[in-house]
């Protein structure tokens, strides 16, 4: 039964008012480059993707190739800076006790359908998200939220079971991204291909595996914003073709950047790179749920078995670093740079392999049609067979890739992931027993209640000891093989203005082409 709690009282109200009012309506911090210029409206961008989405519904996408689409579409509640600081967006809020978070939207907010943004279009999709029946993955990223209560037309509370730390920081990100209830009943199914949000761009028509296009939207809530009159994605999964793209003009902007390439690139006339510490991770999952790594000898000598520095080197050209856990550098204090639990010994895997009875245990590693995904997959071949390990590897491409982990029908596949920017985001939906993201099996009451308990804790240092607790944990358990805490590697022509973020996804509500 939902709690019911007192009304907010009209300071409460004013209060959370008034976080919007602090903020100026235009403001944009982190820009990629330096823009001395006023910017200039007017003009369309194509951006070369490696992956083409796989729903553009905001409650159901997982992929994380979706992630350079949904921003452009979907605004969320909260926002967030390049430097990962929560601000005001759509919304401000003040916390009335350590329950309780008294929202206010902006005045006049609309969807790319003209319905009305409001309070009670705002508790209607935290229900979506939160109703067992859709089996939307938003409902981890959520927490224990008891009850959503509409105020008025600009306010709503939400009320939690027990204290949600993370909260403020998910409504950044892809359960903060809401869609519009009159499109979503009137298309139905269809609203998977016809999304209808309140970002900067609203969809004008999507051909699966060739391009999805976007239009201005002139209710954007930030002053005299978006700048770019069209913006159009095209899927490229050959890293070659993509970068030829780029140099033809053909596409203005990639999402991705070989890091063999980046280098040269920041020299080649025409061109702007940017490059940012990444807040997410690439990954293998070990599939717990059957042979041979439902062993987990087999899986910590896979561990002992690979040498992430010479990823670091052969693959990344030093790009970004090599990842030791789930905590990417940017979210300190948690991330710990000695915290690295494995380095290669052979002996040392072997012994585990003959300790098992599987002193050559064969697997298959599923990767995506990328040659850099595949140039990792071909090191860690080389450096599991010389441990004992018979290895072979299965290409499939990016959109079939959250399927297969979904299904469980691998051995040790690519799990790439944009991150989040508070450690709970790379943490509890992977590790968790009903984690959303738990394509590996996993299963630990003790991480289960470290993770739990990390959420209700209001102490950051005492959070961050969880944390790191938990990936201690983790490692040991090495359900997961991590591989690369990934700078995000991306380049656009020298005319192109743009704020790059940690998460390597696009924004471009203060994108512009110089004249």
């Amino acid at each position: 039964m939902p709690i019911e709690t007192s009304a907010p009282s009209r300071r409460d109200i004013v209060q959370a008012a008034a976080g919007i009012a602090a903020f100026a309506a235009t403001g944009v911090s982190g820009a990629a480059f330096s823009q001395a210029a006023a910017p200039r409206k007017g003009g369309a961008l194509t951006i070369g993707v490696v992956s083409d989405p796989v729903t553009l519904d905001p409650a159901f996408f997982s992929s994380f190739f979706e992630i350079y689409a949904q921003y452009l579409m979907h605004e969320p509640l909260l926002s967030i800076t390049p430097e990962l600081a929560v601000e005001p967006g759509l919304a401000s809020y003040v916390m009335r006790d350590e329950l309780t978070y008294l929202f206010t939207l902006r005045p006049g907010l609309t969807f790319h359908d003209g319905s009305a943004f409001d309070a009670k279009a705002a508790k209607w999709n935290f229900d979506r998200m939160l109703a067992p029946a859709t089996g939307s993955p938003r409902r981890s990223d959520l927490g224990p939220i008891d009850v959503v209560e509409v105020i008025d037309e600009r306010n709503f509370s939400v009320r939690f079971k027990q204290p949600f730390s993370p909260f403020p920081h998910a409504l950044t990100n892809r359960a903060g991204l809401f869609a519009s209830p009159a499109a979503v009943e009137r298309l139905g199914p269809d609203f998977a291909t016809r999304a209808v949000g309140a970002g900067p761009f609203k969809v004008v028509s999507w051909t699966k595996n060739a391009e999805l296009v976007l239009e201005r939207f002139d209710g954007y809530w930030r002053e005299g914003m978006p700048y770019l009159d069209r913006v159009t994605l095209r899927p490229m999964a050959d890293e070659t073709v993509r970068l030829a793209n780029l140099r033809s003009g053909t596409v203005q902007l990639v999402d991705s950047v070989p890091p063999q390439n980046f280098r040269a690139m920041e020299r080649e006339r025409g061109l702007k790179t940017a490059e940012k510490g990444g807040v997410g991770f690439n990954a293998f999952s070990l599939n717990l749920t059957r042979a041979p790594f439902d062993d987990k000898r087999v899986r910590q000598a896979l561990m002992w078995a690979i040498d992430l520095e010479a990823v670091q080197r052969a693959a990344y050209f030093n790009t970004g670093q090599p990842a030791y856990g789930p905590v990417s550098p940017p979210l300190r204090p948690t991330f710990d740079a000695d915290f690295k639990p494995y380095r290669r010994d052979l002996p040392r895997a072997k012994a585990l392999l003959a300790d098992a009875g599987k002193p050559q245990p064969s697997f298959e590693i599923t990767v995506i049609n990328s040659p850099l995904v595949i140039r990792i997959a071909e090191i860690v071949q080389a450096q599991a067979t010389e441990a004992g390990f018979k290895v072979a590897i299965k290409q499939i491409d990016g959109t079939s890739l959250i399927t297969v982990l979904r299904r469980k029908e691998f051995d040790l596949c690519y799990s790439p992931w944009a991150g989040r920017s508070d450690p709970d985001g790379n943490m509890f939906n992977w590790f968790t027993v009903e984690g959303p993201n738990n394509f590996m099996g996993y299963q630990s009451q003790t991480v289960d209640r470290i993770l739990k308990e990390a959420r209700s804790v209001t102490d950051p240092a005492r959070r961050s000891a969880l944390y790191r607790e938990a990936q201690r944990s983790i490692a040991d358990d090495a359900p997961m093989l991590f591989v690369h805490f990934d700078a995000a590697l991306q380049c656009g022509i020298d005319k192109l203005r743009w704020t790059q973020h940690p998460d390597s996804s696009f924004r471009l509500f203060d994108a512009w082409l110089t004249a």
